[in-house]
């Protein structure tokens, strides 16, 4: 009897044994997918602004990335048609342009910024889209996505650009806080972090008036991408595990810096995307930085769709002269 129960026990023991073994494996299942790193260093270029912002813990990740940060998106877009980087993060109309211009060389891997661009006003007294009509909006970027923004918000509200509603276009965005701040009356579109700096400079009257992201999602159902991360066709062929390996651990940067906003405002200050951290960590939750990756890859690229058709219909130049074919959008 003894030596009976003895078994038993031994038996029930070893299935135990089994079953624990099986869950721990279980669990790791997904993680299996992903190789533990890449097979040689990503070249990555990053405007130095939002677009850039959710890659900060990339960039002491540095057996595997070399990050470099740029001003301008024609520095990034130079290396990227190099060859000299093999990702990049991009304002969202340029994902398209690059793919013309390049003849389906480029894929829109995912959306990494939403709407950042804001309405603010000097004492402007402005509540309904409808009062800027007769306004002149000071800001910067003609020719680009704020441009195509303003015009799209300004339709659904049943105003026209340059007829109802006038645009002073300055130099840059620094220019336009300037004006802002100095100038009672003043209404002026400008993106983060620069939304933040004019309203932690405590001038009275001063204050937002549109999130241009929410009357883009009213006016076209769909989030406004402001950022997209591309990548070379071949690099995306010919080292897609290495991909794979970026986009977790772009994941995990973006969760950090989403979920701790006064610890990534510090990094975010070190590695030179802003001056100050209280600058930074304001600014962070309205820079709505996002990875759409994995099982929502695919709600990444109809946000990403329904950007370049909007643009297409308003300008086709906007989006490279024509609609980019499917395979524009990465698909894992």
């Amino acid at each position: 009897m003894k030596k009976s129960n003895s078994i038993k026990r031994i038996a029930a023991l070893g299935m135990a044994l089994l079953m624990t073994f099986t869950v721990l494996t279980g669990c790791g299942g997904s993680d299996r997918d992903v190789p533990e790193t890449v097979s040689k260093i990503v070249n990555v270029a990053a405007l130095n602004g939002p677009t850039g912002m959710g890659m900060v813990q990339l960039m002491d990740m540095t057996d595997k990335y070399a990050v470099e940060t740029y001003q301008s998106p024609t520095d990034v877009t130079a290396k990227l048609i190099k060859g000299e980087a093999d990702v990049a993060a991009l304002p969202s109309n340029m994902a398209s342009v690059l793919y013309n211009k390049t003849a389906g060389q480029v894929v829109a891997v995912s959306p990494i910024a939403l709407g950042v661009l804001h309405i603010l006003g000097n004492n402007a007294d402005i509540t309904e889209v409808s009062q800027l009509r007769g306004k002149t909006i000071v800001s910067s970027g003609q020719g680009g996505t704020p441009e195509y923004v303003l015009q799209k918000v300004l339709e659904a509200a049943g105003l026209k650009l340059y007829k109802d509603v006038q645009v002073e276009w300055l130099a840059n965005h620094a220019e336009v806080n300037t004006r802002l701040l100095s100038e009672d009356g003043t209404v002026a579109m400008i993106p983060e972090p620069f939304v933040s700096t004019a309203l932690a400079a405590g001038k009275e009257g001063v204050a937002e008036v549109f999130d241009l992201n929410t009357l883009w999602k009213d006016a076209t159902g769909q989030e406004l991408p402001m950022g997209v991360l591309v990548a070379r066709k071949d690099f995306v062929d010919e080292r897609e595990e290495d991909l794979k390996v970026l986009l977790s651990d772009l994941q995990s940067s973006v969760d950090f810096v989403n979920g701790s906003p006064e610890e990534a405002a510090q990094l975010i200050v070190d590695k030179g995307f802003m001056g100050k951290t209280e600058i930074a960590e304001a600014a962070i939750p309205n820079c709505h930085i996002v990875l759409y990756a994995g099982d929502r890859a695919s709600e990444g690229s109809e946000i990403l769709k329904t950007f370049n058709q909007t643009l297409f219909e308003m300008n086709p130049q906007a989006v490279g002269g024509k609609l980019p074919e499917d395979d524009l959008y990465y698909a894992e």
